[in-house]
């Protein structure tokens, strides 16, 4: 065999030995996959546990934003080559479309009716129903404050000092998801699942025992969850995909 023939062989070996989702697809190819869209997360009204203050149910919308681009992000990770994600901004087109009810679900008819607006095959919509603070630790007490200001010799610091709490705390989330078939309604799977972060060190100055949002501590919460779920979503899709053909 000539030289340029066997290599012409290995490189076809090595094609068909590639798997499909790694291969190159075509704009023909990808038109043929189907689409997903991840409708907005809601808060279950008493997910809320333990907090004080610090806005973390006012920004829920944008808890939401987070959770979902963490979601597409796996999603097109795992299902690369198998399906199509529909970005944020085509949702947010049709964002009065949506008719959120008051437990922070979203009604099967009205995800049906967002998924042929948006021609889809799966629509995944999620909810967080529990987002829990829990704190422990101690409070240094005006004792402190004294000595602070002795060897500072600054009041202003040893008032500081006297009302600072070092405290640990515990951050517990936990996310409901359901996957839907939009031309049946057929609900394809749901998914529950939590995580906790524990041992945050939280420190308060002044009069104020406020946690205040943080993106990364929604995001060290809520990404192990959403890492656990994505391959099981993949896997019925490819598997709805496969029964078709």
């Amino acid at each position: 065999m000539r030289m340029g023939g066997f290599i012409g062989s290995l490189l076809a070996g090595l094609l068909l030995a590639t798997p499909l989702a790694a291969q190159k697809l075509s704009k023909a190819d990808k038109a043929k996959l189907p689409r997903v869209a991840i409708i907005e997360f809601k808060a279950a009204p008493d997910c809320w546990h333990g907090w004080h203050h610090g806005g973390w149910g006012a920004n829920m919308s944008t808890i939401s934003n987070q959770l979902r681009d963490l979601l597409v992000t796996e999603l097109t990770q795992k299902g690369r080559g198998k399906f199509r994600m529909v970005e944020r901004e085509r949702l947010e087109d049709i964002r009065g479309e949506l008719a959120f009810q008051q437990s922070g679900e979203v009604d099967t008819s009205t995800v049906q009716k967002v998924g042929k607006l948006l021609g889809v095959k799966y629509m995944i919509t999620g909810k967080v129903t529990r987002f829990a603070y829990k704190e422990g630790g101690f409070k240094t007490g005006w004792g402190v404050g004294a000595l602070v200001d002795k060897v500072t010799g600054s009041g202003l610091a040893g008032a500081v000092a006297g009302s600072v709490n070092v405290k640990k705390a515990s951050f517990t989330g936990r996310l409901d998801l359901r996957m839907i078939e939009v031309e049946t309604g057929e609900i394809l799977g749901t998914w529950k699942d939590e995580d906790k972060v524990a041992d945050m060190s939280v420190k308060v100055a002044g009069t104020g025992a406020e946690v205040e949002y943080d993106e990364e501590l929604v995001n060290k919460v809520f990404e192990p969850i959403i890492q656990r779920l994505a391959p099981k979503m993949v896997r019925i899709i490819t598997q709805e995909g496969a029964d078709e053909d």
